[in-house]
């Protein structure tokens, strides 16, 4: 059987949907099969970077004829997808999808990942509202199976109403974390340039506008309230950078705040193992999962997140961390403030992280996935 996934965005391009298309495909691949990640070409490498770390042999780049944020429209797609016998769609992916769906050619069946609610501000909310009322539900309609991460927050999103009216059309099968690769282990703060006693606050996640519903603008208000000795890490890289960096100034807590950029696999891990709490104060329904937030707990480090519909499934209230307020600095400068400040209380919550991480296996999901193909083979 083959498979297509098509992703608006596949790494090194910041986004959890093109990392968990890429995870899945890669896993699919090592159990004997043959799937493809189909993806726009990367925007942010240099050329230079490009050519040292190529992609994967089951990645394929499609030219776009046109691109805008992380909508796009891939050349020869439909030729393409032609070719094979099922085809993966990871939405929201606006314009190839568009074109695909109103092709006059039938397409192989579809199975749907339904990640998030696409989210925006101003002019560019109306062409999401667009596609949400005109598009999205013919491409529900068409697809054979929707899986979504949790039911929880499938049922406060936009597929709620068919997720209602058809059930049996929907899979929950939530992400996985990699616990051979997130583990605890001892804190490397002096890569990092930290003090040892320093309590230190991390943040991973995009800084580009694509993400600005991450809350890194309330979390960087909430560190100011903290203790002067308190250190804020924030890895990740976008266009928005410039604009944190100016608020730290302005707050004060520039040379406390740490802009490490994009950070590679053992890097990653060495940040989250010198964290005393991994801060996830995004701000509405676009944050659907919150895979890292997993993997800060399967390196044994506690989590302060917003009790949004979807992070409950990842972060366990007064267990593995600390659920806030969407948008409210107040209550996350509090939680954060509780964790660092109570040693006991954090050493608690570090003390369940880890078997809750376990829980969230990529061969747990990878056999869901399987089983959603083999039905509809």
């Amino acid at each position: 059987m083959k498979i297509a996934h098509l992703s608006c965005v596949a790494p090194p391009d910041i986004g959890g949907i093109g990392s968990v298309a890429l995870r899945e495909v890669a896993g699919l691949r090592a159990r004997g099969v043959e799937a493809t990640l189909f993806a726009p070409e990367p925007r942010r490498v240099k050329s230079e970077e490009r050519r040292v770390k190529s992609d994967p042999l089951f990645v394929q780049r499609v030219p776009a004829a046109w691109r805008i944020g992380n909508s796009s429209w891939l050349k020869g797609i439909r030729s393409i997808l032609r070719g094979f016998d099922l085809v993966h769609f990871h939405w929201p992916y606006f314009g190839t999808v568009d074109r695909l769906l109103f092709s006059p050619r039938n397409l192989p069946p579809i199975v749907l990942t339904f990640h998030m609610d696409a989210k925006a501000q101003g002019l560019e909310a109306v062409p999401i509202a667009l596609e949400r009322v005109l598009l999205q539900p013919l491409l529900l309609s068409r697809a054979e199976k929707i899986i979504v991460s949790s039911f929880d927050y499938a049922a406060s999103s936009s597929v709620r109403g068919m997720l209602r009216r058809d059930p049996s059309k929907f899979v929950e099968l939530p992400f996985g974390v990699d616990t051979d690769l997130f583990s605890p282990g001892p804190a490397s703060r002096a890569r990092f340039s930290l003090p040892e006693d320093a309590p230190i606050v991390l943040f991973v996640g995009g800084l580009d506008r694509a993400h600005a519903f991450k809350g890194i603008g309330n979390l960087l208000q909430a560190v100011a309230q903290l203790d002067a000795k308190t250190r804020l890490l924030i890895a990740g890289e976008g266009d928005l950078r410039p604009e944190y960096e100016e608020q730290t100034r302005k707050l004060g807590i520039n040379r406390r705040t740490h802009f490490l950029g994009r950070l590679d696999d053992a890097s990653l891990v060495a940040a989250f193992r010198s964290a005393d709490v991994f801060a996830f104060p995004s701000t509405n329904a676009a944050e659907a999962f919150g895979l890292v937030a997993l993997e800060a707990q399967a390196c044994g480090v506690p989590v302060v997140a917003s009790d949004l519909p979807g992070l409950r499934t990842v972060v366990r209230q007064n267990e593995t961390g600390l659920l806030v307020k969407p948008g409210s600095v107040e209550e996350l400068a509090s939680a954060l403030y509780r964790v660092l400040s109570d040693g006991a209380f954090r050493s608690r919550l570090a003390d369940k992280t880890v078997a809750h991480a376990q829980a969230f296996s990529w061969d747990a999901h990878l056999d869901g996935l399987q089983k959603v193909y083999r039905e509809l083979a």
